[in-house]
């Protein structure tokens, strides 16, 4: 049974934001979504408690008063006004315009207002018809308002997450009890993803061995790695990987799943409260090092630590190449850790995918007791 919240949850977290908005000397925020991964559905979901599968839309958020939903399906628009949490809605093409409408309506013709999604969500064309339409009102950038705090979960929210792993954890042993010989790739997915319908879930994106699944035989030879990421009925994400050896691993693959497991374990210890993001991250090279791996000259853009909620993945990131948003750990919050490094001696990566929540005493495994390991099949 997936755990409900209701309109003490949604008061929660809308007195929370209006807090933050206060400190920031912030009237409003505008805040972008699209129905989409990682483009602020997120902030949808985590203000209306709706899961937005499609559509562009707009949430004008001021400190007082309720929020306005503009959405470019009235139809949408409608079903999110029925949930509850948001019953001021608007459908129409041009959200823009019922932005700006809704803005003058409430006298938000001057001062400091706030853009969420201002850096990869909101479309070029609607800030600058905001900004020229009303000339008098400063926008500024305010991802990291909504997104603060967001990355602090509530009781609630976490129990939602607990849940969720239970759903991840059962449909990756279906995944596991579905592999024999003469099955195709897409029946034992289908299988797995059948366990993940069934309990709520949705947005399922599976790979074998890091592809897509085809119409091709499983394989039950070598190192199998599938890998399935989900949304659970709260809107909330995982990642997890089950890695099968239908051989005995090589002296190195062993080597790097031990350096990986031991920097993990570290990890944990270190990743509590009033701990620092980049110090914590730093601890995975560091163990390679020390264990006697080099880093191949080439690495691609990978995040090893990043925040996990409403959202493929969500603030903060932090990464070996691209973006990096260092911050202190807060009790609350919620990571997915898979680290990757290109490493000489080349060898396969190991596919670890775990989630871990900050608590006073330090690391909560969400996975728990998930076997992170090889699992030689024998």
């Amino acid at each position: 049974m997936a755990t409900v919240p209701g309109l003490d949850e949604r008061d929660s977290r809308f007195k929370r934001l209006r807090e933050a908005m206060v400190r920031e000397g912030l009237q409003a925020l505008v805040i972008a979504g699209k129905g989409h991964w990682w483009t602020g559905r997120g902030y949808f979901r985590y203000l209306s408690d709706f899961h937005l599968w499609g559509h562009d839309g707009a949430i004008l958020f001021s400190v007082e008063g309720d929020p306005f939903l503009t959405l470019t399906s009235g139809a949408v628009a409608a079903r999110i006004g029925r949930r509850g949490w948001i019953d001021n809605v608007r459908g129409d093409p041009e959200i823009v315009v019922e932005i700006m409408a809704e803005m003058k309506q409430r006298g938000l013709t001057k001062g400091k207002v706030g853009v969420c999604g201002y850096e990869y969500i909101l479309p070029a064309g609607i800030h600058a018809a905001l900004t020229s339409g009303l000339p008098n009102v400063e926008f500024v950038n305010a991802d990291h308002v909504i997104d603060r705090v967001r990355s602090i979960k509530s009781p609630l929210e976490i129990q939602q997450q607990r849940e969720l792993w239970v759903l991840a954890k059962a449909a990756m042993a279906r995944y596991v009890d579905e592999l024999e010989a003469g099955k195709s790739e897409w029946e034992v997915a289908a299988a797995a993803s059948q366990v993940v319908l069934a309990g709520g879930g949705r947005d399922i994106l599976v790979f074998f061995g890091g592809n897509i699944p085809a119409n091709r035989p499983v394989s039950l030879e070598g190192i199998l790695g599938y890998h399935m990421e989900i949304t659970g009925p709260s809107g909330h994400w995982c990642e997890l990987t089950v890695t099968l050896a239908f051989r005995e691993p090589t002296d190195l693959e062993f080597k790097r799943m031990a350096s990986e497991l031991r920097a993990y374990e570290e990890i944990r210890h270190q990743a509590r409260p009033g701990a620092r993001l980049s110090d914590v991250t730093a601890i995975l090279e560091r163990v390679y090092l020390e264990d006697g791996w080099k880093l191949a000259p080439e690495q691609s853009p990978h995040h090893d630590l990043h925040g996990q909620g409403m959202d493929t993945i969500e603030w903060p990131l932090w990464g070996n190449l691209d973006t990096r948003q260092d911050t202190l750990f807060e009790e609350g919050m919620t990571f997915s850790f898979h680290p990757r490094r290109n490493l000489l001696p080349e060898v396969r990566t190991t596919g670890i995918n775990e989630n871990i929540l900050i608590t006073a005493d330090g690391i909560e495994r969400l996975s728990e007791p998930w076997d992170l390991n090889w699992r030689v099949v024998k």
